[in-house]
């Protein structure tokens, strides 16, 4: 308490200072004619009310977390009146806390997500300004900047294959020779990346005890999962890669029952499979085990609609969480079955 009163002293002597430093300034004399010691007096008793003023806010309220910059802004704020005026100051003010409570008014259409299909869908509400602004497709399409599109198809090389697979099958069909073989070579480099990894974990799965083992089939089920997004197109091969997730989940599911992982991907796999039954087990037992519902219950709906039980498709859907179904095409499912 004795602080508080110092600094509420402190800050009446410096406004006292500055309406004598007032008086001189419109024409009253006081005893200043030097404009040296005027404008230090002014500087001086600025600074010391400005301290003090925020001391004070800190003290009664606790939420001043950036108090230099609340202090440089009372401190700038006092110094220029005598240049701008008290009413420049005051609409500088009005007009800068204006514009800035407005700002965050604009919706927020982004925001840090697992769920990977995002990135490649326009969020609702969103007006959409030049084409090229969308995505990576839509630059393969209408883009003439042919060493920028090349440049993103290396980049893209790096970037996990179930969200580049569909830009570089674009790619591998542009006009310019070089961007199509850039893609086609960066499509078979992670095939054979993904092969290999798979025949370095199977070469050492049974080495690890049972929860190295598990994630091992687990890895071993992603990396199929992966090359399933790269040869979708292939029939023959989309059966074969199935089979052999199917195969590699079970394992990572027997050597380790409560591995949700395992469960959630053998869910996944049984769903393209068409094997609704065991689809839905999985996802059940993957979300008993902890895993989100929100990354659970639309999958859960989708083997139901596929069981004809559209009741329990709308029940599932209406558990999830309003925010994770604001972004298509998600949102479009939900609103269907509302």
């Amino acid at each position: 308490m004795p602080l508080k009163l110092v600094l509420i002293a402190v800050a009446g002597v410096a406004a006292w200072v500055q309406v004598i430093l007032l008086c001189q300034l419109i024409g009253l004399d006081v005893g200043l004619a030097a404009p040296g010691t005027w404008l230090s007096l002014h500087v001086l008793s600025n600074a010391l009310g400005a301290l003090c003023i925020v001391k004070l806010l800190d003290i009664t309220t606790h939420r001043i977390e950036q108090s230099v910059l609340m202090m440089m802004l009372v401190f700038s704020l006092g110094l220029f009146i005598p240049v701008v005026g008290i009413v420049g100051s005051l609409s500088a003010l009005y007009y800068g806390i204006r514009e800035g409570l407005l700002r965050h008014r604009e919706p927020d259409y982004w925001q840090l997500t697992p769920r990977t299909e995002l990135p490649y869908t326009s969020p609702a509400g969103r007006l959409e300004t030049r084409v090229d602004s969308r995505g990576f497709i839509e630059h393969l399409l209408y883009s003439d900047d042919e060493d920028d599109l090349y440049r993103k198809v290396l980049a893209a090389g790096n970037i996990k294959s179930s969200l580049s697979v569909n830009a570089l099958k674009q790619a591998m069909r542009h006009d310019d020779e070089r961007i199509r073989l850039t893609a086609y070579k960066t499509l078979d480099r992670k095939v054979t990346q993904l092969n290999r990894q798979i025949q370095q974990l199977e070469a050492r799965v049974s080495e690890g005890g049972t929860v190295e083992s598990s994630n091992s089939w687990l890895q071993i089920a992603s990396n199929y999962w992966e090359l399933l997004t790269l040869e979708k197109g292939e029939p023959v091969a989309r059966r074969q890669l199935l089979a052999k997730a199917s195969a590699a989940a079970i394992q990572a599911v027997a050597v380790l029952p409560i591995n949700r992982n395992a469960h959630f991907i053998l869910g996944r796999v049984s769903l393209l499979q068409g094997d609704n039954r065991r689809a839905n087990v999985a996802f059940e037992r993957s979300r008993a085990l902890g895993m989100p519902a929100d990354k659970v219950l639309p999958y859960l709906a989708e083997t139901a609609y596929h069981r004809h039980d559209f009741a329990r498709v709308r029940s599932l859907l209406s558990e999830i969480d309003p925010a994770a179904k604001a972004y298509p095409p998600l949102s479009h499912v939900a609103e269907y079955w509302a």
